[in-house]
């Protein structure tokens, strides 16, 4: 493993051109304005596009740009949750140059219109989106991964916005959790945080999973991106929306290696809980190919963000992503008997 950039301000999504240049959206420091895309070539670390939202939310959390893909050097990126009342650029999808931003989609306005009716927060909040993690379709339709909608939207042309498909809650154990609790199992959001779309046309989706963040909950999801509205069933063997993988933890980053191996990013392997409760941070990056699942870099990922694989099998993945000037971008390339 090799540090390609240092002293990152919160990174999260990272994206990887075909020409290797490597895209890393920084959430910023929570000041305005301090969100950016950064590129990183040979070597070389650049601000590429600057003054794009930031903030700190209720609970305490940095949030500005999520994520970000590539296509001959055309970025688009989303913005996750925040004040739009301050920024209206929070809550959407859109097309950065270096200098200028705009508008693909209102992720925002479309949740109004279409609230979630399985939400459990405590106060109910039908309406929270943070748009997470985002796709390339073609040249004008983008899959977009919404954590607190529990959902995976389409944006196309002219700033359509529909959903392709719902993520269910799951009845999930709270053994693992360092205090009682009242229930022994409880419901939690699925909490979609990547997509990437596969060797086989279709996307796949990958969850994060909801409080109490039981560890081994988290699935990978492969949904036809020309799906409508369809409520994804756990136990469907076939159709639009079914299970690609399971047992895994936290689910940050999803991509696909040349040789069509999956990679999965988990923020934190003992799970989330651990970020507030002063445990084990280590994130862990696997790779499955031919159903073997192969665990990279073991031990030197904390707190990862994203991953992105270059055309050499490179792995590009940030780490220590929830810090203010202490993040990093890191370049993972598996040894040849890894998977």
């Amino acid at each position: 493993m090799r540090v390609l950039a240092s002293g990152l301000t919160n990174p999260r999504g990272v994206a990887v051109g075909t020409d290797g240049r490597v895209y890393v959206a920084e959430a910023g420091t929570g000041e305005a304005g301090t969100g950016r895309v950064i590129e990183v070539r040979h070597g070389d670390v650049r601000a590429l596009v600057t003054g794009l939202p930031s903030a700190v939310s209720p609970e305490g959390e940095v949030t500005g740009p999520t994520n970000v893909t590539v296509f001959h050097r055309r970025l688009t990126a989303v913005i996750g949750a925040g004040p739009r009342a301050l920024d209206g650029r929070f809550t959407t999808l859109r097309r950065l140059r270096p200098g200028s931003d705009r508008t693909l989609g209102d992720i925002a306005a479309f949740v109004d219109a279409h609230p979630d009716t399985t939400d459990v927060d405590q106060p109910p909040n039908p309406t929270d989106s943070n748009p997470y993690g985002v796709a390339r379709v073609d040249e004008t339709h983008y899959l977009v991964a919404d954590a607190a909608n529990n959902t995976l939207l389409m944006v196309g042309p002219a700033g359509s916005v529909r959903r392709v498909a719902k993520f269910p809650n799951e009845i999930v154990s709270t053994a693992h959790l360092p205090f009682p609790f009242p229930a022994p199992a409880i419901p939690a959001e699925a909490v979609p945080t990547t997509v990437a779309i596969g060797p086989d046309g279709y996307a796949y989706v990958g969850e994060l999973k909801g409080f109490p963040f039981t560890p081994g909950s988290s699935r990978v999801w492969r949904v036809a991106p020309w799906a409508n509205d369809v409520m994804c069933d756990p136990g469907a063997t076939s159709g639009p929306c079914t299970v690609f993988l399971g047992g895994m933890t936290s689910v940050t980053g999803l991509d696909f290696g040349p040789d069509g191996s999956l990679y999965v990013l988990s923020i934190v392997k003992a799970g989330v809980f651990s970020l507030f409760s002063g445990g084990d941070t280590t994130g862990a990056l696997y790779r499955v190919k031919n159903g073997v699942t192969t665990e990279l870099a073991p031990g030197q990922l904390p707190v990862a963000g994203d991953v992105a694989v270059g055309r050499d099998g490179t792995a590009y993945v940030t780490v220590d992503s929830t810090s203010s000037g202490g993040g990093r971008l890191v370049a993972v390339r598996p040894r040849r008997h890894d998977g």
